[in-house]
């Protein structure tokens, strides 16, 4: 009686009979990093569902507060990511790493943003903010956490945002700080 194994050997693996849109679905469930340091390595189904710009529509980086500890770039991750998007790039979240070079890459190349986060990005300036949101007029969210910022900053948004539905500003440690020129500057960009 022959063993089944050396037939099972050549067997064609159940993932690669899964249409194209379901294992784009499926690898969309992973985050930015896993997807491209592991899954698109699978096979080669796997690798030209990654390339498609449609799967890069949502980006999603967490560093940690140790990031120098961290064994991968994740500055060299966004930037793949973003190139990888083709300018159809709508959501984009950064957590714990980042600085202006990277902000004004995105900006830059992603003209289509409507939903920017931005959690722990100390290297960050105000300025570079500024500069980077008058690249995205189509900006519908912008939620910043612990971003260094000033009114002007503020206000600069306002005017450079028309179609910003929500904001979020937590630039300090303590939910019960109140801060009369952040409030200020919100309110009267919405006179405007």
């Amino acid at each position: 009686m022959e063993s089944s194994s050396s037939g099972s050997a050549e067997a064609t693996p159940p993932w690669l009979d899964l249409p194209r849109e379901i294992t784009a679905a499926i690898l969309q469930k992973l985050r930015t990093v896993e997807i491209l340091t592991t899954a698109q390595k699978v096979c080669t189904t796997w690798r030209s569902v990654c390339k498609d710009p449609s799967m890069w529509r949502r980006v999603d980086i967490h560093g940690s507060e140790d990031t120098w500890e961290m064994p991968l770039d994740l500055d060299k991750i966004c930037r793949h990511a973003v190139d990888r998007s083709s300018g159809q790039l709508i959501d984009i979240n950064i957590e714990y790493f980042g600085n202006d070079d990277l902000l004004l890459y995105i900006s830059q190349r992603s003209s289509q943003l409507k939903r920017l986060q931005l959690v722990n990005c100390y290297d960050i300036s105000y300025d570079c903010l500024i500069e980077a949101i008058k690249n995205l007029p189509l900006l519908e969210e912008l939620h910043l956490y612990y971003i260094y910022t000033i009114a002007e900053t503020i206000a600069t948004i306002g005017r450079c945002c028309p179609l910003l539905k929500s904001f979020t500003l937590n630039t300090r440690w303590s939910k019960h700080v109140v801060c009369d020129l952040e409030a200020l500057a919100i309110a009267e960009t919405c006179l405007d």
